[in-house]
């Protein structure tokens, strides 16, 4: 259901099965993702992101990000495929990559280089002179040399002005493209609110994370620079109930896991889902100082969304940190409301329906126009 909901002045938030987008009003003079200092690919035209990875089969280039690398949407469509399948390598490599999407290199946007103004080639010159001379030359009689010469001489002198406006004419557009990107990059540099929101929004959108950016500003106490990103992640059901193992004969199998070692793998990849969301937002919001981020999923009865992690993760915690390092203890020690565990086996359930956290759910719940979540919000019960 293609509805959208109004979550500040000129924001809006919309929600589809690939995850949540925001958009900015025209009225407030709409800005759109520039690309401004992102790092481009000679081979790809100037197309946004870098280090493309090479298309692995037609069938999937669709579900890809702009890095190349494969999408959520795409590991829950081959997670699905590889449990019915009884795929061993495929469960394997999903699981392989759900924990370490954390790992993806995403590099800071950089003050872009302003273009340099195009000149005319030589054979350009030359195509225009003569272009001159046969406008000029037939007016004259073939007999009257001393006025063909003199006409030639003013055809040159006219194919040398259109050459110098031309060079002017290339000069002004490049100034213009420059002073343009200096304008684009400093109000990314600057922390301009809807500038921040259109460029992550189009990253997101460009890599197809499930995300989108609801916020951007400065925090009056503290001076910090954040954003504010709503990220959807899938449910338990993206990891097997089954998984590869060893028979006592030491052939491999499938065997059927226990509901806790789910529950460990699907926390596993919520981590590093959560520090690369933050990983890729710090990339592009350069100024940004922390990342408020609330991850959502669908309910079990796969209606809705319910919110399972809200926090906060500072540029520090995560440029300061080992590449390797577990992402887990990160995940659990910046949440700003303690994470649900239920049960024995450490179920991960909706997160404590304070006033705060279930505003931006119901945020989610209207843009979805769920009735059965609306019930759920009434009575106060996650």
């Amino acid at each position: 259901m293609d509805l959208t909901l109004r979550v500040a002045p000129e924001v809006r938030l919309g929600s589809a099965t690939s995850g949540l987008r925001a958009f900015l009003d025209d009225i407030a003079g709409t800005r759109v993702g520039t690309g401004v200092g992102a790092r481009t690919s000679a081979s790809t035209g100037g197309d946004r992101g870098s280090d493309r990875g090479s298309d692995r089969g037609s069938d999937r280039g669709s579900d890809r990000g702009s890095d190349g690398t494969a999408t959520l949407a795409e590991l829950e469509v081959r997670a699905r495929l590889a449990q019915e399948s009884g795929d061993l390598n495929a469960l394997r490599s999903i699981e392989e990559a759900l924990g370490a999407l954390h790992l993806e290199n995403h590099p800071p946007r950089r003050r872009p280089e302003p273009p340099a103004a195009a000149a005319i080639s030589a054979k350009e010159r030359s195509l225009l002179e003569r272009k001159a001379f046969h406008a000029a030359l037939p007016q004259v009689s073939v007999f009257k040399r001393a006025a063909r010469a003199k006409a030639k001489a003013i055809a040159e002198t006219q194919a040398d002005g259109f050459s110098r406006a031309l060079d002017l004419a290339h000069v002004v557009v490049s100034q213009h493209r420059a002073a343009a990107l200096d304008d684009q990059w400093n109000h990314l540099a600057g922390h301009d609110r809807c500038a921040v929101i259109a460029e992550l929004d189009a990253d997101f959108a460009a890599a197809e994370c499930g995300c989108t950016c609801v916020d951007a500003g400065w925090d009056a106490e503290t001076s910090r620079g954040y954003v504010t990103i709503v990220g959807r992640y899938p449910s338990l059901d993206i990891v097997a109930e089954r998984g590869p193992g060893v028979s006592s004969s030491g052939r491999r199998m499938l065997r059927r896991r226990p509901r806790s070692e789910r529950n460990a793998l699907y926390l596993s990849g919520l981590a590093s889902f959560a520090l690369a969301t933050a990983r890729r937002s710090i990339s592009v919001a350069v100024a940004a100082d922390d990342i408020h981020l609330v991850i959502v999923r669908p309910t079990e009865a796969g209606h809705g969304l319910e919110p399972i992690y809200v926090g906060s993760l500072s540029r520090e915690a995560v440029t300061l940190r080992p590449a390797l390092a577990d992402p887990l203890p990160l995940l659990l020690g910046s949440a700003a409301r303690p994470m649900q565990f239920d049960g024995p086996a450490h179920d991960l359930v909706a997160a404590a329906p304070e006033a705060d956290v279930m505003g931006i759910v119901q945020m989610c719940v209207d843009a979805l126009g769920d009735e059965e979540l609306d019930g759920l919000l009434e009575t106060g019960h996650a």
